[in-house]
Parts: structure tokens; C-alpha cells; sequence
């Protein structure tokens, strides 16, 4: 495989793929930490459940609009612009969430940092595509370990800060500082990114995106939508559920996303062996075993066991998903990815949404059961896909 600089014969971890990382690591974190720091922006806003979801929904909105123009914006800028400015916009962001003391400004803000991390994190996708080739699977999951790694810290910043007296707020400061360093340590250095991977003049026929693709595409936009209904309403959930105080609740739902670290590890081990479908299948299988015990179990015991469990499952729907997907449209990185983005863009702006709609009528409990056929569905397609994908091979032999 050519790469920038050369043949790669194995996967290497170069400074462009450490910078990558980082990147995507501080984007998890401002993008997980709406949903521990929930509870406490209802309690100071007086914010009902579909009120506080207009957060979610305007992070997610962002995503999706950044998603149908994305592949120009990094064009026109190129890749280390584009990296480089999803991540400092969505500091700035963060720093208008944390000095607002209305919705007027913590909307607003969030959809900042869902616009601005969204164009940092389609651009990391296509650099480490590009990059890593037939090792992408490995890269694409390796940063999604780096991204469960940095989210873990989420719920336990937030917990931990509001316990010690300091507030929320100061969880969100952390990450700004730690992207500061990451400036300092690579801003300046020469990088070597590949180049775009395709023309915007290119011909339309050569930029269509097969139809694998947009089964893979589905796939991940309901992986993601389970995703976040657990990640933004989980602590809530465990928080009226359980009877655990706001501090436990949002420090509790980090056996999710320790959970989800384990599974990406597991994911990116398997990747090496093992065709995306199958993989995909079985972690999703996982999944559907765990999010009854998390949604029925009446003990917290049981409830954090299932949490556990479906973070495990679900931890490797993503990475897996998006490689899949970018894998079926070679020479056109930039495009798969941005689409991508309003897949999952979209599926946060509609299922947190829904979730804390139907929250408002009829209990939090009873609006998590839309996450079962979600992850049904989602099973459903990768076995499509699987066999789409074994038909192509035949074709091709």
C-alpha cells in the first residue's frame, strides 16, 4: 500500500497518527461529558427532559450539517487546518457551556462543539484510513480506544468535582488544558498527512458511494443511537431508577464506558483475523443481552452488571462500523467519512430526543425500551451487510 512517505509493510504508529489520537481522545471527552453533567444543568436551568435533550440535539445537529460539507471544508483548508480548528472550536465552546448561566447560551454551545468536533473527528477517520490502509480497521479502532479511554474520565471528573465542592465545571477545563498541551507538543511540528483522497471536480460516477456502504452507514447511525441514549439519559436513568444520588449516578455510568475501552481492545485484537460483519454481529449480540439486564433488573447490582455488559457489546459497533464502511468506497475517504458524520450526527439529534420526549410522559424507565429494536435492527444489517459483502467476493473471484 502507498503512503505518504512511502510503503508502510506493517502498522506504525508515526507522529501523525499519535497527534490523531490525542485529538479524538479530547473530542470523546467534551462530547461524553454533556450526559454526566446533565443532571446538574436540569437542576440550575429547571430544565424538564426535553428541554435538557435540545443540548444533545444541537451538539448532534452540528455533526449532521458539518457531515454534508465536511469533505469541502477540508478541501479547500486541508486536513491539518481542518484538524486543527474542529478541535480548537470546540474548546471554545466549551467555554461558553461553562460561563452561560442560560439555555440562550449552553444551546448554542453545544452545537459549536458538535459542528466543530464533528469536522475534527471525519477528518481523523480519513487520515487514518489513508493512512494506515489495510491496517485502517486497526487505526480506526485503536483511536476509538484512545476515545473510550478519554470518555471513562468523563463521568468521573464530573462526579468527582461536584463531590469535592468545586462544581461541574471545572471537569470541563481539564480537557481544554490537556489540548493545550497537545498544541504545544505538535502544533508546529511538519506533519506527514496524507493528501485528500479525492477531487471535489472529480466526476460524480467516481464519487458515488456503493450500496454496501449505506448498509454499513445504517449500521452505524443506530450503533450510535443506542450509544448515546445510554451515554446522555444513563445517568439520569440509574439516577431516578436506583435511587443513587446524582454525584454516584453520573460517577456509576462509568462501568459503560469502561465497558465499551474493553470491547474496543477486544475488537481491535479480533480485527486482525476476523471480517468486520462477524464482528459486528457478535458485539451487537452482546449488546442485546446486556440492555434488558441494565433496562429490567430491579437491584443496582443487576442494573450496573447489564450496564457493563452492554457497553462491552456495544464498544466495537462504531470503529468496526465506520471501517467497514470507509473500506467500501476506496478513493473517496473524505466523502464516506463526512456522510458518516450525518449518520451519526443524525442519530444523535433524533434518539436522545425521542428518548427524553417519551421521558416526560411516561418515565424515564419505561422511554429506554426504544434502545431494543434499535440494536435489533442494527443486527439485521450486519448480516446483510455480511452477505453483501461474501456475494462481492464471489463475484470477484
Amino acid at each position: 500500500m502507498k503512503q505518504t512517505g512511502g510503503a508502510q509493510a506493517g502498522f506504525v504508529r508515526d507522529p501523525a497518527t499519535w497527534l490523531t489520537y490525542g485529538l479524538v481522545g479530547f473530542f470523546a471527552f467534551m462530547e461524553t461529558v454533556l450526559g454526566p453533567i446533565m443532571p446538574f444543568l436540569r437542576r440550575e436551568l429547571d430544565l424538564g427532559y426535553t428541554a435538557a435533550s435540545l443540548h444533545f440535539s444541537a451538539f448532534a445537529l452540528g455533526a449532521v450539517l458539518l457531515g454534508f460539507f465536511g469533505d469541502r471544508i477540508v478541501g479547500r483548508w486541508g486536513r491539518r487546518a481542518a484538524l486543527w480548528g474542529g478541535a480548537f472550536g470546540v474548546a471554545c465552546g466549551a467555554l461558553v457551556l461553562v460561563s452561560s448561566s442560560s439555555v440562550a447560551g449552553t444551546v448554542p454551545a453545544t452545537f459549536a462543539m458538535g459542528i466543530c468536533g464533528a469536522l475534527l473527528l471525519v477528518t481523523s477517520q480519513a487520515v487514518l484510513s489513508d493512512r494506515h490502509g489495510e491496517w485502517s480497521a486497526v487505526a480506526l479502532t485503536e483511536s476509538n480506544i484512545t476515545a473510550s479511554a478519554c470518555a471513562i474520565s468523563a463521568p468521573l471528573l464530573v462526579g468527582a468535582s461536584a463531590a469535592s465542592g468545586l462544581g461541574w465545571r471545572a471537569a470541563l477545563l481539564l480537557p481544554v488544558a490537556a489540548l493545550a498541551l497537545l498544541a504545544v507538543r505538535f502544533f508546529y511540528r511538519p506533519m506527514d498527512l496524507p493528501p485528500n483522497s479525492a477531487d471535489d471536480d472529480a466526476p460524480d460516477d467516481e464519487r458515488t458511494l456503493p450500496p454496501i456502504y449505506w448498509a454499513f452507514w445504517a449500521l452505524v447511525a443506530l450503533g450510535v443511537a443506542s450509544e448515546w441514549c445510554v451515554g446522555y439519559w444513563g445517568a439520569d436513568f440509574l439516577a431516578e431508577g436506583t435511587g443513587l444520588t446524582r454525584p454516584a449516578a453520573a460517577t456509576s455510568l462509568t462501568a459503560f464506558f469502561a465497558a465499551m475501552l474493553v470491547g474496543r481492545v477486544a475488537s481491535s485484537r479480533l480485527a486482525r483475523t476476523l471480517p468486520p460483519a462477524i464482528l459486528l454481529a457478535a458485539t451487537l449480540c452482546a449488546a442485546l443481552l446486556g440492555f434488558p439486564l441494565f433496562w429490567l433488573s430491579p437491584g443496582i447490582i443487576f442494573t450496573l452488571a447489564g450496564l457493563a455488559i452492554t457497553g462491552l457489546g456495544i464498544g466495537g459497533v462504531y470503529p468496526l462500523g465506520v471501517s467497514a464502511a470507509i473500506a467500501s468506497a476506496p478513493g473517496n475517504t473524505d466523502a464516506a467519512a463526512a456522510r458518516l458524520a450525518v449518520g451519526g450526527g443524525g442519530a444523535i439529534l433524533v434518539a436522545p430526543f425521542i428518548l427524553g420526549a417519551l421521558a416526560d410522559r411516561v418515565g424515564i424507565g419505561t422511554a429506554f425500551g426504544i434502545v431494543v429494536p434499535m440494536l435489533l435492527a442494527a443486527l439485521s444489517l450486519a448480516f446483510i451487510a455480511g452477505r453483501s459483502g461474501q456475494q462481492s467476493g464471489v463475484r470477484r473471484n
